[in-house]
C-alpha cells in the first residue's frame, strides 16, 4: 500500500511551520519557494481567534513523511494507507 501524509487534526495547528521547514530541509531548499506544505493564518468568524489551515502538495509524499509527523509538536499529521484505483497496492 502506498502511504500518504494527511492533515488529520488541523485544529491543533499552532502555525509554527516546523513541517514546512522539514520539507524544505529534505529538498535542500532555502526559503518558501516551491514549498510542499503551506500554512495559512486566518481569523475565525471575524473574531480575535486565530486559526491555521494547511495545504499539502501531493509531491510531499515523495519525501520522508515520517519525519514531518515527528517534527510537528501538536501532532496535526497522520499517515494514511491507500490502494490505487484498481484495488492494487502500490
Amino acid at each position: 500500500m502506498a502511504k500518504f501524509l494527511k492533515v488529520s487534526f488541523p485544529e491543533n495547528c499552532i502555525g509554527c511551520e516546523l513541517c514546512v521547514a522539514e520539507t524544505q530541509r529534505q529538498m535542500q531548499k532555502v526559503g518558501l519557494d516551491g514549498a510542499l506544505i503551506r500554512v495559512f493564518k486566518d481569523r475565525k468568524d471575524n473574531s480575535d481567534v486565530i486559526v491555521f489551515s494547511i495545504e499539502l502538495d501531493p509531491r510531499v509524499n515523495s519525501i520522508d513523511i515520517e519525519k514531518i509527523i515527528e517534527i510537528c509538536p501538536t501532532k496535526v499529521f497522520t499517515v494514511e494507507d491507500k490502494e490505487d484505483e484498481n484495488g492494487l497496492t502500490g
